[in-house]
């Protein structure tokens, strides 16, 4: 199952927006390098709108107390509700990898942004 999002002229790097795909609730996310990445939008903490969320960059504590420094090279979409942090890249919670969202794929087709679900069986069919 594919779903049209928008326009790819609609989705700067740095934004998201929220689409269903299918019975999904999903977010799909122009990181800042301008790839796409789409995760399901319901929090595993207690099911908060991540598509209301806010993305930014990751930080790391440094070993001077209370000092931080910006990891470019991975951002964050963080729950509105309670806070919960997950890569939009893998989907994964900042504080416990094995605790992931489901991460659907994303692409541009021609001026279009599409996410895709792929329902069981379907990539062994296709293969």
């Amino acid at each position: 199952m594919k779903q049209v999002v928008c326009h790819k002229d609609e989705l700067a790097p740095g934004q998201m927006t929220g689409a269903q795909l299918g019975p999904i609730r999903v977010v799909v996310i122009r990181a800042k390098d301008g790839s796409l990445h789409a995760v399901a939008a319901k929090c595993l903490h207690q099911g908060g709108p991540l598509d209301q969320g806010r993305i930014y960059e990751h930080t790391l504590s440094t070993e001077d107390v209370g000092q931080y420094v910006m990891d470019a090279e991975r951002e964050i979409i963080k729950c509105p509700w309670h806070g919960y942090e997950y890569d939009i890249r893998t989907g994964a919670t900042v504080f416990d990898t094995t605790r992931c969202l489901q991460t659907f794929a994303t692409r541009e087709e021609g001026d279009q942004i599409t996410v895709e679900l792929e329902l069981p069986g379907t990539a062994a069919a296709s293969a």
